[in-house]
Formats: C-alpha cells, structure tokens, sequence
C-alpha cells in the first residue's frame, strides 16, 4: 500500500487533477444582488461577475458545463460566449453578453438568474 501511494503521489497529473476537481466545488463570494433578489429586470445596463475565484467551462458538442460555486450547470453550446467572459474573471453588463452570443435579453437574464440563485454569480449596477 505505501509503495502505491507513493507512485500516487509521485505522478505528475496529481496536482492538476485535484485542481481541476476542486474549481468548481469552491463556494463563492458570498455577495447578494441587491435589490435584484426576487429577480433580475431586463436591463442592459445590469453588470454580473461570477463569485467563484477559479470557475471552469467544460465545452462539448452538444453542452456547456459550468462547475461553480459547490453546482453543476448545463447550458446550450451557444451560451459558451456568454460564460467565457465570466469564467475569464470579467464583470461584464447584460448588453454585452448578449451580443457576444448572439441572444435575446431575457435568455442571458434566464442564464444569470439561475447562476444568482445558485450562488454562482452577483449582478449590480455598481459591480
């Protein structure tokens, strides 16, 4: 068993691994969206930031993994241009996360209400 866990622990990969798997399970910043917290209005002007330190995408062909903030989110391909800002670690407005994915206002506010609800993202006029 000893010499096991030291090849274990001796594998390159090992950190990166454990990395990789912790990322998405780190608890957010806890910031409520004041006074957005029954819901998020159609506003372009509104600013999101996710409030994980170290968010990660997984993108496949027929989804978007979002592992954040202790969940697991599955999107349609087309909102990777909308979490890739966010992943990045921008604050980004409405607006332009839905011209960056080519989508309606109220799509992108559905995508963020639920990462809100979630404890994965905060929105705000001042962010």
């Amino acid at each position: 068993m000893r010499k096991r866990l030291a090849e274990l622990l001796d594998d390159p990969a090992l950190i990166a691994r454990y990395r990789d798997a912790m990322d998405g399970q780190a608890v957010g910043r806890m910031t409520p969206s004041l006074p957005h917290v029954d819901g998020i209005p159609t506003d372009s002007h509104l600013r999101v930031r996710l409030t994980t330190a170290r968010a990660v995408r997984e993108t496949g062909e027929d989804a978007v993994i979002l592992p954040a903030a202790g969940n697991t989110y599955e999107f349609a391909p087309e909102v990777e241009a909308v979490l890739r800002p966010l992943v990045d670690g921008r604050t980004a407005d409405l607006a332009a996360l839905a011209d960056a994915a080519g989508l309606d206002a109220p799509s992108v506010v559905a995508l963020v209400q639920e990462l809100v609800a979630g404890q994965a993202a905060v929105v705000g006029s001042l962010l």
